[in-house]
Formats: C-alpha cells, sequence, structure tokens
C-alpha cells in the first residue's frame, strides 16, 4: 500500500475507532441522566400516591400529576427507542468506514451498498437526535410539573 494510501487507511480505522467509542460514550451518559431523573420523577409519584391512599396528602389537581407521570413515562420510552436508532446509526457507519477501508487498500466495492449505509447513518441520526430531544423535553417538562404540584401542595 502507497504511504499516501496508508495514510488515509489509518485516518479511517482512527475514525472507526472513535465512532465506536461516541457509541459507547453517548449510550452511558444523557441516557442515564434522562433514566434516572424520570425514574425518580415516577417514584416520587408512587410516593405521593401511596401518601394519598393513606389520607396523608391531599390531592386536588390529579390531572396535573397523571400529566406529569405521562411525561416521565414516554421520555423513557422515548430515550429506550432511541438507544436502538443510536445503534442502528453507528452499526451502518461502521459498515461504511469498513468498506471505504477495503476502498483505499485496493479493493473493490458496491457504492451502492455504500451510499445506502451513508443514507441510513443520516436517517437514523436524525431519528435519534428527535427522540433524544423529545425525551429530554419531556422529563423537563415532568420535572417542572411535579415542581408545581409540590409547591401546590403547601
Amino acid at each position: 500500500m502507497k504511504k499516501k494510501n496508508q495514510i488515509k487507511y489509518n485516518a479511517w480505522n482512527e475514525h472507526l475507532n472513535n465512532t465506536r467509542e461516541r457509541t459507547n460514550y453517548s449510550i452511558r451518559r444523557m441516557d442515564l441522566l434522562i433514566i434516572s431523573i424520570s425514574g425518580g420523577g415516577i417514584y416520587i409519584l408512587f410516593e405521593t400516591l401511596r401518601e394519598f391512599k393513606t389520607g396523608k396528602v391531599d390531592i386536588e389537581n390529579t390531572a396535573l400529576l397523571l400529566f406529569c407521570g405521562l411525561c416521565f413515562l414516554v421520555a423513557i420510552t422515548s430515550n429506550f427507542v432511541s438507544q436502538k436508532t443510536g445503534f442502528y446509526s453507528n452499526d451502518n457507519e461502521e459498515k461504511f468506514i469498513n468498506l471505504e477501508l477495503k476502498k483505499i487498500q485496493g479493493e473493490s466495492i458496491d457504492t451502492c451498498e455504500q451510499k445506502g449505509y451513508d443514507k441510513n447513518v443520516i436517517k437514523y441520526n436524525r431519528i435519534t437526535n428527535v427522540l433524544n430531544l423529545i425525551s429530554i423535553f419531556l422529563m423537563l417538562v415532568g420535572l417542572i410539573l411535579l415542581a408545581i404540584f409540590n409547591f401546590s401542595l403547601f
């Protein structure tokens, strides 16, 4: 392999390794926060309902509490779905990069297949971003509604 191609190959190979690292990192951080905070919000709702059943808390606005819980639940659900679309995006990017590495090595590749992987990366990245924004937004709405509900108790 020519030196120019070796440099290009190494750059793509490093990009592939960075993509794998980003996949693992992105799966862990923001998603962990969304799941933890939304799960904590649902726990608070269940504890509030338990106290309501024992008669220690009087709930006047049940719709607010219900909507808050739904926000947390949908935030968790959309986050789970975004995990899958994020996986598909990174899986397609790995396949794209592997074809690029083969091309640099001088092997013939199916460029239509590679373009298909690239289109899938773009599509799944968009879906993942939308789902992540939805889950973040709903988590924040749930937190705000939970705070409003708690302040209304006093």
